[in-house]
């Protein structure tokens, strides 16, 4: 038989070993209890105020009438898309020198860095990390741009150091056209780099501009936010486009059956990877001048038709009947 302190040794040690897994830079992760969100709050700013993903609720949405469209420069060069990599997470692109964000509500012109992508498992599963009105997406594109060029590492310890762009991906068979070819050739990529550590070049010609395709850039929520990783650096202004792009359903189910989270073709796949929504506290969510005038006119044209029909049916039922 075992001495008496051999079992309270290890549970100690158990315990310990935990709270150092859950607590250390690189070893948090999306579906186990030891690693996931819940342990999250011990780590960086993770259990800030002022955190990501949030729930965006349009009717309560601030309308901002000097939020126009935003201006994206050189996003049609397609040599910008430098490196995929499987991080065991994601998969994260590096991005070429060159590509600028810049529009009113921005403190300064942003570079963007590199960009990435949250899922859930398939279309029947959607894994975006925003909401709309409740609604989950398919899929979330975060493209991620520093202030003033500056490296992540800088650009997170400044309030307004970082400028992320989230677009919403629909799987769905309408999708057609430019911009559902481009995911689909984009997607192929993912192959060579199914297990986590793997890198490669890309040589295609997809660009952002392709990626992102006809979005109306003018249709847009803004508010400030974080990080939606470790250590949730509360240093971001949050740009989430109200319309989703369209792509193939095998786009969206490529994600989770191509990439593992280990060295291993064997091992686990990424699937599911996006924070829970987090509260939005005192903070605001503005919309832009055109998006907020274009939900105005959806939501009273009802009603006004409505009114009106009325008003013609009541009308014409008071006037005398005259027989032909």
């Amino acid at each position: 038989m075992a001495p008496i302190w051999v079992p309270v040794v290890l549970s100690v040690a158990l315990l310990l070993f935990r709270g150092s897994y859950s607590s250390s830079e690189g070893s948090w992760c999306y579906n186990e209890p030891q690693c996931g969100p819940n342990t999250w709050l011990s780590v960086g700013e993770c259990a800030g105020k002022r955190q990501s993903p949030i729930n965006i609720i349009s009717a309560e949405a601030i309308a901002n009438p000097s939020l126009g469209a935003v201006t994206l420069t050189n996003y049609d060069d397609s040599k910008k898309l430098l490196e995929i990599k499987n991080t065991g997470k994601t998969v994260d692109i590096e991005l070429g020198d060159g590509l600028y964000l810049a529009g009113h509500g921005l403190p300064s012109s942003y570079t963007a860095k590199s960009f990435h992508l949250h899922w859930g498992n398939g279309v029947s599963k959607p894994g975006s990390e925003h909401n709309i009105d409740g609604k989950r997406y398919s899929m979330e594109l975060h493209i991620v741009h520093t202030k003033n060029n500056m490296s992540v590492s800088d650009a997170v310890k400044d309030p307004e150091g970082i400028a992320v762009l989230g677009f919403f991906l629909e799987g769905s068979e309408k999708a057609k056209g430019k911009t559902a070819q481009a995911w689909e050739l984009f997607t192929k990529n993912l192959q060579k780099v199914s297990e986590k550590g793997e890198d490669t070049d890309l040589t295609s010609t997809v660009s952002l501009l392709d990626l992102v395709g006809s979005t109306d850039l003018g249709h847009y929520y803004r508010y400030s936010g974080s990080l939606t990783t470790p250590k949730c650096s509360e240093a971001v202004i949050w740009t989430v486009f109200a319309k989703p792009i369209l792509v193939s359903p095998k786009v969206v189910a490529a994600f989770p059956s191509e990439l593992h989270s280990t060295d291993s073709s064997s091992g686990p796949q990424i699937e599911n990877n996006f924070r829970p929504l987090q509260k939005i506290g005192e903070r605001k969510v503005e919309a832009s001048a055109s998006l907020k005038a274009n939900s105005a006119s959806s939501f009273i044209s009802q009603p006004v038709m409505l009114l009106f029909f009325l008003f013609i049916t009541t009308l014409a039922s008071s006037l005398p009947f005259q027989r032909l």
